[in-house]
């Protein structure tokens, strides 16, 4: 318990029958509930866990019925740790030990005393940490937290492929799950869904563990999951957050912008097949028909994105 706060953590567990052990064992006493989740694994994780679940009374073992993804072995533990317990604040701790457990409760604290929603941690904080993630990693994570930025509006937020964090339990009542990816997109959608609700979140300084394990991360098929979770979560938040909720300027200038901007560039190519393909010179008024959408085309969606900016963790 923290601060008279009862706390569950679930732990997503996939062939982590050698890290699995070490994760739960280091688990600080101030977190009263463990949920873990096997989701399919072809290792001993599922008999390492029932052997946990004896020897710490806190430990409770659900059992996917096959491999379904970290996102729904995630969802599953939330609404288990909702339905049958009483806690004030959920987290995640993967399963793979490298997750620092000792920065639970400086999560915690910030969690609290700043009145937040979600916090979660942020491994591009720590120059050692992050030197020890591969380089390949890093530009990955990079990329992806530019993108995620912009479709989930949290521009304050970096490493957005951290999963370690803490929810209150109101706003993880309040969120809708039906958004939650259920595979390594869900840091992605999580964030998205979160948004939507208008969850006040912020970055906690915690550095990455890496030792021996073996990533079973699929670097191609998950980073074009990724893409197309930040692709549709933009378009599934505006229209939730800005157009069905209520019309907000923030999707007036934006849609607009993008209509302005779509006729410059389009006429400007027909402009340039025309001068090369029929050698006919636009006047300075039809170069004017495509400069002007473009520019004012542009500082539409300049101004969206400020406003955006403005209204990040507000539903």
């Amino acid at each position: 318990m923290f601060r008279d706060l009862k706390v569950t953590v679930v732990v997503p567990c996939y062939n982590e029958e050698k890290m699995v052990g070490m994760t739960v064992a280091t688990m600080p006493d101030i977190v009263d509930t463990i949920i873990t989740v096997n989701d399919g694994s072809t290792d001993d994780t599922l008999n390492v866990l029932h052997r946990l679940a004896t020897e710490d009374p806190r430990v409770i073992v659900l059992d996917n019925d096959r491999n379904h993804g970290i996102g729904y072995s995630l969802v599953n533990g939330f609404k288990l740790a909702l339905a049958t317990t009483d806690s004030d604040i959920i987290g995640v701790l993967a399963g793979d030990a490298q997750c620092d457990p000792t920065y639970i409760a400086p999560m915690l604290e910030e969690l609290e005393d700043e009145k937040l929603d979600y916090v979660k941690a942020n491994r591009f904080f720590h120059r050692d940490a992050l030197k020890a993630m591969p380089r390949y990693r890093q530009f990955g994570n990079i990329f992806i937290s530019l993108l995620t930025k912009f479709s989930t509006g949290y521009y304050s937020i970096s490493d957005t492929q951290n999963g370690y964090g803490f929810f209150t339990r109101r706003i993880m009542e309040k969120m809708d799950f039906y958004y939650i990816g259920e595979r390594y997109d869900y840091e992605n959608t999580m964030l998205i869904a979160l948004s939507i609700a208008g969850a006040r979140i912020k970055d906690v300084p915690v550095p990455a563990i890496y030792g021996d394990e073996t990533s079973t991360i699929k670097v191609l098929p998950t980073s074009l999951r990724a893409l197309r979770a930040v692709w549709v979560g933009f378009w599934r938040r505006l229209y939730r957050k800005y157009i069905l909720l209520s019309f907000h300027p923030v999707a007036l200038f934006l849609l607009s912008g993008l209509f302005l901007a779509l006729i410059g560039f389009v006429f400007g190519v027909v402009l340039i097949v025309n001068r090369v393909v029929n050698g006919v010179s636009p006047s300075s008024g039809t170069v004017m028909l495509v400069v002007l959408p473009l520019i004012v085309g542009f500082q539409l969606l300049m101004t969206s994105i400020l406003m955006d900016m403005n209204n990040e963790g507000r539903g």
